[in-house]
């Protein structure tokens, strides 16, 4: 009786040969992240390493500028000083309630307007996709040049709004002159910026909900205004929780609108908290450390909306 003897790495049909793939699979495993060098490289360059180090100078008494062989403007550590100067500090409050109440009145209007132009202009046709286009325009103009624009429809005597007004009766208004005019028009040029944007979230939103919903719903005879509160707007839900986020974060930031509308005026009514944080780095000497402090509270802010709008999302699925 022969034996057969079958050495290790081997087997009665021969040797198991390597697969020449397998090689170049474990090569290619690389590539990827090779690929995304220049991105990463990129996002640490210009988002990550300045988010350090505006945190780090929150923690100093410092200036923009630091000149080593000036000693008046090197660093110093100051601790939670600069946080705490906040409480007391009443340009920043005055900035951050007004910016608050900004966001307050402007979001959800720019959320109700968005919608209704994304009900009204959802149809797949030629002439309501010219018409998306043309309501989608201002979002891709700087808000520099549509603050301008704005400024001269507000103006009191020769302004394009006030004399449509006048053509049915209505006296001349102030818009840009008085407090609460200049904030309601700052409220009017944003929402005119940030609805077209905002529309087109929406239309993918509305494309995304199965039309069998609405057919079974028809069959049921239920009205259209049901619909769009039964099957509509739940199902819309994670994606104005979306709309709700960016819209908000762009409204905290809001600052070139504000520069070539109104200039924080009348007086300091429209001095929102971006252009504070200016301010108060740029304008006032050695308060560097106290604009990074105030950023970093706006930076807070902005994360919670994000987690809220992750949460939303997640609790969706």
């Amino acid at each position: 009786m022969t034996a057969v003897v079958i050495e290790k790495g081997s087997s009665a049909l021969g040797p198991h040969p390597v697969p020449k793939g397998n090689k170049k699979s474990l090569a290619s495993l690389g590539w990827p992240y090779l690929l995304m060098l220049p991105t990463v490289a990129l996002l640490v360059t210009f988002t990550l390493y300045p988010l350090v180090q505006g945190l780090l100078m929150a923690f100093f008494k410092r200036g923009v500028v630091v000149v080593p062989q000036v000693p008046s403007t090197l660093p110093q550590y100051v601790g939670l000083e600069n946080f705490i100067g906040l409480l007391s500090n009443t340009d920043f409050q005055n900035s951050l309630l007004k910016t608050i109440l900004f966001v307050v009145i402007a979001v959800p209007l720019n959320i109700v307007v968005s919608l209704a132009l994304a009900l009204l202009l959802s149809p797949q046709t030629k002439l309501f996709a010219l018409v998306r286009t043309i309501v989608f325009f201002p979002s891709m103009i700087s808000l520099l040049i549509i603050g301008v624009a704005w400024r001269w429809l507000f103006g009191l005597n020769n302004g394009l709004v006030n004399y449509l007004l006048s053509l049915v009766g209505i006296a001349p208004v102030p818009w840009l002159e008085q407090d609460t005019m200049a904030q309601i028009a700052m409220v009017i040029a944003w929402v005119w910026a940030q609805a077209g944007f905002n529309m087109m979230i929406f239309i993918a939103g509305l494309t995304a909900i199965s039309a069998d919903y609405y057919e079974a719903a028809s069959i049921d005879g239920t009205s259209k205004w049901r619909q769009f509160t039964h099957i509509t707007l739940p199902l819309l839900k994670p994606t104005m929780a979306v709309v709700l986020v960016l819209s908000s974060i762009e409204a905290f930031k809001v600052y070139e609108l504000v520069v070539s509308l109104t200039g924080g005026g009348p007086g300091k009514a429209t001095v929102y908290l971006i252009q504070t944080i200016y301010d108060t780095a740029f304008q006032k000497p050695m308060q560097a450390g106290v604009a990074a402090a105030q950023s970093a509270v706006l930076f807070i802010i902005l994360m919670l909306l994000t987690v809220f709008q992750l949460r939303v999302s997640r609790g969706d699925k």
